[in-house]
Order: C-alpha cells, then sequence, then structure tokens
C-alpha cells in the first residue's frame, strides 16, 4: 500500500472480513447469523474510538450513533449500511489478499486453479498497475 492511510484502511477493511458476516436465507431471525452481531459491535468501537455519541445496537444488529455538528445552521447527513454479505453458495470465511494488477489474468488461488480472467472482468482494464484486494476465489468479499 502506498500510504499510512491506506494502510490503516486495509488493516481495518482485512478486520472486517475477518468476521463471518454472511447471512443466511434460511433463518428466521433479524439478523439471520451471530456474525451480523459480531460485526455491529466491532463498528459500534470504532464509532467509539471516532468519538461518536449515543452508540447503540438493537436488538437486530442495527448500529446508530451521533456526531455533533460544530458548524451552526450547517445541513444534517446520515449513512446507512447493510453489515452482512450475500450467501452466493461459497465459503463464509474470507481470506483476502493484495494483488498487483499488471494487464494480465490474475490466479487467485494456484491450489485450487482459480483464476480472475481479464475477457471475463475487462473492466479490471481500468486499474493497470494498481494493488488490488481480492479473495482467494473461495469465497466473496462482498459486492455484485
Amino acid at each position: 500500500m502506498s500510504s499510512p492511510l491506506a494502510e490503516r484502511l486495509t488493516q481495518r477493511f482485512f478486520r472486517y472480513l475477518a468476521i463471518s458476516s454472511q447471512s443466511d436465507p434460511r433463518a428466521t431471525t433479524l439478523p439471520t447469523t451471530p456474525g451480523q452481531h459480531e460485526m455491529a459491535r466491532e463498528l459500534a468501537q470504532e464509532l467509539r474510538q471516532l468519538g461518536l455519541d449515543d452508540i447503540e445496537i438493537d436488538e437486530h444488529a442495527t448500529v446508530t450513533a451521533v456526531k455533533r455538528g460544530n458548524v451552526p445552521g450547517a445541513p444534517r447527513i446520515g449513512f446507512i449500511t447493510h453489515i452482512d454479505t450475500v450467501d452466493v453458495g461459497l465459503s463464509p470465511d474470507i481470506h483476502p489478499q493484495i494483488l498487483r494488477f499488471n494487464g494480465e489474468d490474475l490466479c487467485l488461488n494456484a491450489q485450487k486453479e482459480i483464476w480472475l480472467r481479464v475477457a471475463e472482468h475487462p473492466e479490471i482494464l481500468a486499474y493497470p498497475g494498481e494493488e488490488i484486494i481480492f479473495s482467494d476465489g473461495t469465497s466473496r468479499t462482498g459486492g455484485r
């Protein structure tokens, strides 16, 4: 990674990926897995470290927090996201890695012969020379 900030953000992202928060479509509870509660606790702790107030986690693993404004009359903003990853039939355990894309197919997992083929994912051509976070191909890091 190119900077201390990028390194810290990558470490944080890898910490998130280590929490198995994959949803369970068969569950009748919300959240659908214990990992989603674990992710909520991790996020609440980080919000405390960032100095936010009124941090709460409800029984559905919904995290709320307040960052008091310091500019009178400034508009308010809210951020909303989900903390689970979709179950696509792959492993819920994510094994992240950083690979540099040099314009060619990328081997994600030599043992299982899993490759990211440029022909199948031409959008990657927009990132020549970049370090990119991937799974090892046995799981999904989120996204689509």
